[in-house]
């Protein structure tokens, strides 16, 4: 700010944009347009009788609020540009609460570089005209509760110091914050219409609880010391690409429409849960950053043709995402086949961090047979036949271990535990001899154990080896493997090598059965 010689009755006060860099570091957002041959901005209005300066430049303690306020509301009526700058106006208490302002023009009310030394109320106003606040300076808490702004507002490297309120408020054109810093900013129920970027800014507090973003919204390389969006719906895409975050970012039950992108992040602390609980993201980028242990935790979410990494997946990928009861909905499992494999397809381990500790207690065993009940589910509806059978293999396998208990309570009655031990083993036998029918090989072998077990039995109920040959022990099992009814080279009279041959026979033809099943089942995935 410079004075210049006064020639008339025209405010001294002038604004140079070199000078406010030298002092913040930071280019000054005014147009060049609006400076004269010396490069600064000369304010346009008129000092009052004795004044150097009009009542927008004056001292806050050197005027009355009151006044300034009506100055400011008469001079918004004027037509023209030049009524609405206030570059560098100084504020204290600034009361337009209900106020409809509307202009006869469309110029925007140019409040850039303003300083407002009080409190700044525009409660359930309605506010017509393009507004612009970059640079400007709010030293006490500004309310804009229920506000409603039809035209774009500009908050360009603002800065508030103090809590800033927006609780439902409505902005139906875009919302540009591009480097503003806020100590505490809630946008509790706010309503977007328009694009919103708030690129590069920082928020010590960002509360977006049950916020709507009708449009783009972009948070890249945006600093959060706390950030909360739970509720909140993002009707396009959203970017938090390269942002900086806490320990903890609450996305909890929020929708998305299109995509979300978190790429690069960088974290503030040594780790970073981003809490996506509920929440539906039908396309995007979940990175891991190349620093850092960051989990994203997806519980009850709904998760669509979502890129897990930008490279090669590591082999421990799948331990920073929390799948509990998660849907999913085309999302590719096929991208991931290797991490998947060399995590043995578990998609329920994960990395603690500090912002899992406040979750509830490890899943359950019903829990977990959910969990890959839906991944089998999401694998089979984009035909991931390969997927699918494995996540049905962890379902089986924690749907016996439900039993255990069961069995294992001596409280309870009876029949349930005779039910429960009955369940254990059925599972356990069908993961034994076939995998669930995902194991061909698992038939062969348990055939083969089959025919040399009853080989051995054979030898011991009868001495004399049939066809006079050691080996013929072996004939007889593979022939009574592969029949019902035993019949041979020799006949075998004794009625208790008839019975184990029938015994195996029936064992026989139910492993035919069973391989011929788990190997079209196998060609089939």
């Amino acid at each position: 700010m410079v004075e210049s010689e006064r020639s008339d009755d025209r405010c001294l006060f002038s604004f140079d944009p070199d000078a406010w860099r030298a002092e913040t570091g930071q280019s000054s957002p005014l147009d060049r347009t609006l400076l004269n041959e010396a490069g600064v901005w000369r304010c346009p209005h008129e000092a009052p009788a004795g004044a150097d300066h009009c009542l927008f430049h004056q001292p806050v303690g050197a005027k009355d609020d009151e006044a300034v306020r009506e100055a400011l509301l008469s001079k918004l009526d004027e037509v023209g540009r030049a009524p609405k700058q206030f570059i560098g106006a100084r504020f204290g208490t600034l009361d337009l609460d209900h106020v409809i302002i509307e202009c006869r023009d469309n110029h925007r009310i140019d409040l850039r570089h303003a300083r407002f030394e009080g409190e700044t109320s525009l409660r359930y106003a309605i506010v017509r005209q393009p507004l612009s606040l970059e640079g400007a300076q709010f030293r006490q808490r500004p309310l804009f509760t229920e506000a409603t702004f039809d035209g774009e507002v500009y908050l360009g490297k603002a800065r508030f110091e103090s809590a800033a309120r927006f609780v439902e408020a409505d902005f139906s054109a875009g919302v540009w914050g591009y480097k503003a810093t806020f100590a505490e900013a809630n946008f509790h129920m706010a309503r977007f219409g328009g694009p919103v970027d708030f690129s590069e800014a920082t928020f010590r507090k960002a509360h977006f609880r049950e916020a709507t973003f009708e449009t783009v919204a972009r948070f890249k390389l945006t600093t959060f010391s706390h950030a909360t969006f739970s509720g909140s719906r993002f009707g396009d895409r959203v970017y938090f690409d390269e942002a900086t975050v806490p320990e903890r970012v609450n996305l909890q039950k929020t929708a998305v429409d299109a995509s979300a992108s978190f790429e690069d992040l960088d974290l503030a602390a040594d780790s970073c849960c981003i809490d996506l609980s509920e929440a539906a993201v039908p396309d995007g980028r979940l990175y891991l950053p190349r620093d850092g242990t960051l989990v994203y935790d997806l519980t009850d979410a709904r998760l669509g043709d979502v890129e897990l990494t930008e490279a090669d997946p590591p082999t421990d990928l799948f331990d920073h995402f929390r799948f509990l009861y998660t849907t999913f909905d085309g999302f590719d499992f096929g991208n991931y086949r290797a991490a998947l494999h060399a995590a043995d397809w578990r998609l329920h381990d994960v990395i603690e961090v500090p912002g899992l500790a406040c979750r509830a207690l490890p899943p359950s065993d019903g829990d977990l047979e959910g969990t890959y009940l839906k991944a089998k589910n999401g694998a089979n509806e984009i035909g991931d036949t390969k997927a699918a059978a494995e996540f049905f293999r962890k379902e089986m396998l924690y749907r016996r271990e439900q039993y255990r208990p069961t069995v294992m309570d001596r409280s309870a009655d009876v029949r349930s535990r005779v039910a429960a031990a009955g369940r254990w083993g059925a599972n356990t036998l069908l993961n034994v001899t076939a995998g669930y029918g995902e194991r061909p090989s698992r038939v062969i072998g348990v055939s083969v154990g089959t025919i040399l077990l009853f080989s051995v039995v054979f030898a011991v109920v009868q001495p004399a080896a049939p066809y006079e040959t050691p080996i013929g022990y072996l004939i007889l099992s593979l022939e009574s493997f592969i029949t019902l009814v035993l019949g041979g080279a020799e006949d075998v009279g004794s009625p208790w090598i008839r019975l184990l041959a029938q015994i195996e026979g029936f064992v026989g033809a139910f492993l035919i059965a069973l391989f011929v099943f788990t190997l079209t089942r196998s060609i089939h995935r």
